[in-house]
């Protein structure tokens, strides 16, 4: 790559969030598989992944913590960059033109959109649930020490949350399919000054003010 080229070129996420994201994704996918062959009878042959439905349960509640816990620092780094700005009002009440892409009438936001935003907070209050509900249904280590009335309503809750999850994990990949270019920054950490002015010209300046500093 020349010196101009990486010029022109922008850190989106850095090594350590990606390496995160891509784990997250495979405990993600053992962890929604797993947890579906013992919650839906339908879905009992998605078991298979772990060989038995015995070891599917086993496998299950780690594949959670490896994943939540990741999750949720990721969540913490990136905080900094999901609080609510001024600009987000604007660009949400121009999501008609988002929607058909009429970018000369899309407001500029910065690193995240408002969409991603309300992600970022579906995925906090989920993963918390998750985790939460999880150890308390965990059989036979901490169910015990609660009611049948508080394990049940557990295992309810638990069952919403994570298909309220796996919609929302649906609509990020979407989301990320949509907008060209997403997925490249995610795997190599950096999108183009072009692609920045184009989907996040805020970003621009926040990184300006990063290099100043």
């Amino acid at each position: 790559m020349s010196k101009h080229n990486k010029q022109e070129m922008v850190v989106r996420h850095k090594l350590f969030d990606r390496i995160c994201h891509w784990f997250i994704v495979a405990v993600g996918l053992v962890t929604f598989l797993t947890g579906f062959s013992f919650f839906y009878p339908s879905f009992q042959w998605l078991g298979a992944i772990a060989g038995t439905p015995q070891l599917a349960k086993f496998i299950h509640p780690i594949a959670g913590l490896m994943m939540c816990l990741p999750l949720m620092l990721m969540l913490v780094r990136y905080y900094h960059h999901n609080k609510w700005e001024k600009h987000d009002l604007a660009w949400m009440l121009a999501i008609k033109d988002v929607m058909f892409e009429n970018e000369e009438k899309i407001p500029p936001i910065g690193h995240y959109n408002p969409g991603q935003k309300v992600l970022f907070r579906a995925f906090v209050l989920t993963s918390i649930t998750l985790t939460v509900t999880g150890f308390i249904m965990w059989q036979p280590y901490f169910a015990p020490y609660f009611s049948a009335t508080v394990v049940g309503w557990a295992i309810v809750l638990h069952a919403i949350c994570a298909l309220i999850m796996l919609m929302f994990v649906m609509v990020h990949f979407w989301m990320a399919t949509w907008v060209e270019g997403s997925i490249t920054g995610m795997l190599y950490g950096k999108v183009s000054k072009a692609w920045c002015r184009k989907h996040h010209p805020l970003m621009l300046d926040e990184h300006s003010d990063v290099e100043k500093h």
